[in-house]
């Protein structure tokens, strides 16, 4: 009996949301509270010197200044949908999305980070299986470690230059809903 009962706590532990955030945040156009849950279909946005970490079940985000963000759903799928600025994410089970203004992208039990700017969007599949379709062309990549590119207004250019994301900030996420990267990731 105590086995089970420490088996719901653990489960209850891992699903409860936590949100570690400093500076200004938006949720829903309000400025984030103790009291506030963030949820499916909400918008968040950080203001400049803002940033929001914070999970929704299986899934976790991170976020720095001059960021904006839905969680939306569209049908049975999830998607991350970035407006603007950049946005780090790690995605349990299930069926994931992001899109971007120029892209979007199917995913698979991956972390991603994606980067909206001057209307380019820097997408980076940092572990795991995405298919992104831009320009009317889908294109898969697979990465232990990092597969980056720029989708501009015309391209998708492979890039090997990190944009605004650390590996110790995608680690910290998966250690939110209590995954670990393989130590090929490290």
């Amino acid at each position: 009996m105590r086995y089970f009962l420490f088996v719901i706590g653990l489960v209850s532990i891992l699903n409860a949301q936590e949100i570690v955030s400093n500076g200004t945040v938006l949720v829903n156009g309000e400025a984030l509270t103790q009291a506030t849950e963030i949820k499916q279909g909400d918008t968040i946005e950080t203001k400049e010197n803002a940033s929001i970490r914070f999970n929704v079940s299986k899934d976790a985000f991170f976020a720095k200044s001059n960021a904006k963000f839905r969680l939306d759903n569209v049908g049975k799928k999830r998607v991350l949908n970035v407006i603007n600025g950049g946005v780090m994410a790690v995605f349990g089970g299930g069926d994931h999305g992001v899109a971007t203004p120029n892209m979007t992208a199917g995913i698979r039990g991956t972390g991603i980070f994606a980067l909206v700017k001057d209307g380019k969007t820097y997408f980076c599949t940092c572990h795991g299986e995405t298919e992104v379709d831009a320009h009317g062309k889908m294109t898969t990549f697979k990465a232990k470690h990092h597969k980056m590119v720029w989708i501009t207004p015309t391209a998708i250019k492979p890039t090997m230059d990190f944009e605004e994301h650390k590996d110790s900030e995608i680690v910290t996420l998966e250690a939110m809903v209590g995954r670990t990267l393989s130590s090929e990731f490290h």
